[in-house]
């Protein structure tokens, strides 16, 4: 029969009576490694836990662990965790209160452990002792943040990463929804701060979007979406950047803020006259426009609604853009990772223009001169057919350019298939037609007759 399955005797009172002995003992000598104070305690705490009484264990093993801190006895203290957590069917109780009296040390304000390798040592420790115990799952993810946080100072950012990612927080039943969130935005910061931006993006997956639409979870929402700005900027994805600051726009406490939401919004018509033509990047360009938050906003932003207003006319875009290419080009949401991106987030403004001015021009004609069209592009003959040529490659765009007679024609002729099916229809509709005349003369015919009685 095992310690657990033993009937439980009452030792507290016998147990608060050795306890008194031992503190007075200890008031007496000052001194720990005395006999009648820890050694004694430590038999205490034995028979309270062959007797399976949990609850006085706890008081025991936590009278030892507060000698220890009142002492400054660190050493003492930590080597006691670990003892005492280690010992043979230690009652949950008794472990979760070793684990509470050592985080009542690690976030005693001001602290009282300040020596850094000591901190660090007790928090291994309790680590240990919370490894895979469902009971201590809360503590165990506090626990490891304090680690990480411990290392993250002292400057191994890498370290502190590896330390945090290493705990799956989602499945914690005992955490808060907030609490969840938070903390896999910590993990996901310290691996962009790392450089591992593919694990970033996994974890960034664990946080459900629809989540962070809580009211009480607006300033998480704000974290998150600057965090994937963060990771988009370096992965030249323009488009997930204007999705990311337009929901950084909508949420309520940006909307709150006139300097918040002036950066997202603008933000926002900057990115997505830099993503690449698409029906979703057309759509959301006209839904910005039309938004009843956005709309009213956009006045205050003359650039902005500007550049989204020139993206969603079929008209030639004038490059430099006249009032507002220095205004582009000098916002800072340009400027967040280092001057090389923000020379090639200028270079991709101008290409985008240009392949906005071909599908216009693709749009009004059937075929044109290559150099009439590198005039209306503003570019050389070759920078011209070097742009159309990258759209046709892409799937942007039909053309096909006759270089000896110097005619780009956009017009796709059908095949022949194509043309035979157009054809068989249209013969089909001319016959329908010839069927229901001859029906109506018939009809109309019939009718006079019965009138003239014929």
């Amino acid at each position: 029969m095992s310690i657990r399955d033993k009937e439980k005797v009452d030792q507290m009172p016998w147990a608060k009576e050795r306890i008194a002995e031992a503190q007075a003992a200890l008031d007496a000598t000052g001194n720990l490694e005395d006999p009648a104070v820890i050694e004694a305690l430590l038999n205490v705490e034995k028979k309270c836990r062959l007797s399976n009484d949990s609850i006085a264990t706890k008081l025991v093993a936590a009278t030892i662990l507060q000698m220890c801190r009142a002492k400054r006895a660190w050493a003492t203290h930590i080597a006691h965790c670990t003892l005492l957590a280690k010992r043979r069917s230690q009652s949950k109780a008794a472990i979760g209160g070793i684990v509470a009296e050592g985080l009542a040390v690690l976030e005693a304000e001001p602290a009282e452990m300040t020596d850094l390798a000591d901190r660090e040592a007790l928090l291994k420790a309790l680590c240990e002792i919370t490894d895979g115990k469902m009971y201590c799952e809360g503590e165990r993810a506090k626990l490891t943040r304090m680690l990480s946080a411990l290392k993250e100072a002292a400057g191994a950012v890498g370290e502190a990463a590896d330390i945090l990612q290493g705990v799956n927080v989602e499945t914690y039943g005992s955490l808060s929804k907030r609490e969840k969130v938070d903390y896999i935005l910590d993990q996901v910061r310290l691996m962009l701060a790392k450089g591992d931006r593919v694990r970033a993006y996994i974890l960034s997956k664990k946080v459900q979007r629809k989540t962070l639409l809580e009211d009480d979870l607006q300033d998480l929402k704000v974290r998150f979406y600057k965090l994937m700005v963060e990771y988009h900027v370096l992965e030249d994805e323009p488009f997930e950047l204007a999705q990311d600051f337009f929901a950084i726009f909508s949420t309520k406490c940006v909307l709150d803020d006139e300097a918040a939401w002036r950066d997202a919004l603008s933000s926002t018509a900057i990115f997505l006259a830099l993503s690449d033509h698409a029906p979703g990047v057309s759509d959301m360009m006209h839904r910005v426009l039309a938004d009843a938050a956005a709309a009213p906003k956009l006045d205050a932003l003359p650039t902005s609604k500007a550049l989204l207003a020139l993206f969603t006319t079929d008209e030639i875009i004038a490059y430099p853009m006249p009032d507002h290419q220095a205004a582009v080009e000098d916002h800072p949401c340009l400027k967040t990772a280092g001057d090389d991106v923000h020379l090639r987030w200028k270079k991709t403004l101008h290409t985008r223009v240009v392949q906005h001015n071909v599908r216009v021009v693709a749009k009004y004609y059937r075929q044109i001169s290559v150099a009439r069209l590198a005039n209306l592009l503003g570019l050389s003959e070759d920078e011209a057919e070097r742009h159309v040529s990258h759209m046709v490659s892409s799937n942007g765009l039909y053309c096909k350019i006759d270089r000896p007679a110097g005619i780009a024609q956009f017009h796709k002729p059908k095949p022949p298939d194509e043309v035979l099916q157009d054809w068989a229809g249209d013969i089909s509709k001319m016959l329908n037609l010839v069927e229901m005349t001859c029906h109506l003369i018939n009809k109309e015919s019939m009718l006079h007759k019965d009138v003239l009685g014929l």
